[in-house]
């Protein structure tokens, strides 16, 4: 690499010049580490700003909130429908215990894991990285 990298005194360059006139392995070799070094040169790691699109902005500022606004308001009438339902129907106090039970200890481990992610997306260094 030193050879490639054009770091090498005169001497030391003339010396690998003669070993590489010599052998076709050795020629293969700095061949393909030329190619290879050149390739990795030939990378960007940076891809430049992201195009944005006027509908991204749309998006992020009337589609999100309504969506949400939407999925809130029937999810509260959804709940209260199913809560008088279930409050007034004729089954006995311990099957609505046992389902009441059942129902809320899936939303606590629903709530938890979102509350979990969402945590974790905060703090997540690879969260602006886009491809």
């Amino acid at each position: 690499m030193r050879y490639l990298d054009g770091e090498m005194t005169p001497e030391e360059r003339e010396r690998v010049d003669s070993q590489i006139g010599r052998s076709t392995e050795l020629q293969r070799e700095v061949a393909m580490y030329r190619s290879l070094k050149e390739d990795v040169q030939g990378l960007s790691f940076h891809s430049g700003p992201a195009q944005r699109s006027v509908w991204d902005d749309v998006n992020r500022r009337l589609h999100r909130p309504m969506g949400f606004a939407f999925l809130a308001g029937g999810l509260l009438i959804w709940l209260t429908y199913g809560t008088f339902l279930f409050a007034t129907s004729t089954a006995s106090r311990w099957e609505k215990l046992g389902t009441a039970a059942i129902a809320i200890g899936v939303l606590q481990l629903l709530s938890s894991v979102i509350w979990d992610r969402y945590r974790d997306w905060q703090t997540d260094p690879y969260r602006n990285v886009h491809r």
